[in-house]
């Protein structure tokens, strides 16, 4: 992991919570892969491509709004930036706030963020590097 990956995490996170995905697709390449799972979601799916990151904010419509990415910390994973961050929003209907916390392994190639891999905790995205 080296500074400029983190930075680039950094901005990725801070441009989807200001703008949306869109604001952020120059951070994302175009091979991006992201698979979230089950124990994340109520609907785990697998997300490519910025056709892939559209959808992913699409699944919020209706259901959440203001969604935000608040990083927590970051840790150097050697080949991997990983994240310790919450998810947060307010229910569409209800008006009530909403987080939810996750460990993400980012890896990032060429200044773009070429794949995501979220966890329920940073024990378990470390396991999986090994």
């Amino acid at each position: 992991m080296s500074a400029a990956d983190v930075e680039i995490v950094k901005e990725l996170l801070e441009r989807m919570s200001a703008g949306g995905v869109d604001f952020a697709l120059e951070l994302i390449s175009e091979d991006f892969f992201v698979e979230i799972p089950g124990e994340l979601s109520a609907e785990p799916d697998t997300y490519e491509g910025h056709a892939g990151a559209r959808r992913y904010f699409e699944g919020f419509d209706g259901l959440l709004e203001d969604v935000r990415f608040k990083p927590v910390e970051f840790f150097d994973e050697g080949e991997a930036v990983l994240v310790w961050l919450i998810l947060a929003g307010r229910g569409a209907a209800s008006g009530i706030e909403v987080e939810q916390y996750a460990a993400v392994l980012v890896w990032v190639q060429d200044g773009k963020v070429v794949r995501m891999q979220p966890f329920a905790d940073v024990e378990s995205a470390r396991r999986a590097l090994r």
